[in-house]
């Protein structure tokens, strides 16, 4: 029997790493090209107010990471994970054609293309019963390793309806 890789897990209530209890958005940014696609009009902020999307993303994710063996399945988890939760958004029209393109881009085989359309309707469920009040899209997330434990980072939009 195979053998799960244990790996060090990102902490939902886990202070930055610095101690400083925040993390300096231009490090974050400047990171491995993290948010690079985004809008050149964008506007970068943090916001006190509100849940961190990174815990919020990791809760709504757990399933699918808990299954995960690896650091690219992980990776893999969390990119089926924020498509599940933007298209959540879209009319089931827009919806179709972001997962048909999203799968076109990502995935090759039929077969699997059929078990990640499970995973994203079973993701869709779940952020309809247990986020419905978050409106905030997910534009970017960087998983990045300090003292040998994974750290999320997530870029949200800020307008909620």
């Amino acid at each position: 029997m195979k053998k799960k890789k244990e790996m060090a897990r990102i902490g939902r209530n886990q202070p930055c790493s610095c101690g400083s209890g925040k993390n300096n958005i231009n490090q974050i940014l400047s990171a491995n090209g993290f948010g690079k696609n985004l809008p050149k009009d964008v506007v970068i902020t943090t916001n006190t107010q509100k849940e961190k999307m990174s815990e919020v993303f990791l809760e709504f994710a757990e399933p699918l990471l808990d299954k995960c063996e690896d650091d690219k399945s992980f990776h893999n988890a969390l990119q089926i994970c924020a498509i599940a939760w933007n298209s959540s958004f879209l009319s089931p029209e827009e919806r179709s054609k972001l997962i048909d393109e999203s799968f076109n881009k990502y995935i090759n085989d039929n077969n699997e293309r059929e078990i990640a359309r499970e995973i994203l309707s079973k993701m869709l469920e779940r952020k309809e019963k247990k986020f419905p009040d978050i409106k905030r899209m997910i534009m970017d997330f960087q998983i990045s390793y300090r003292d040998g434990q994974q750290h999320l980072n997530v870029i949200s939009s800020t307008n909620e309806e």
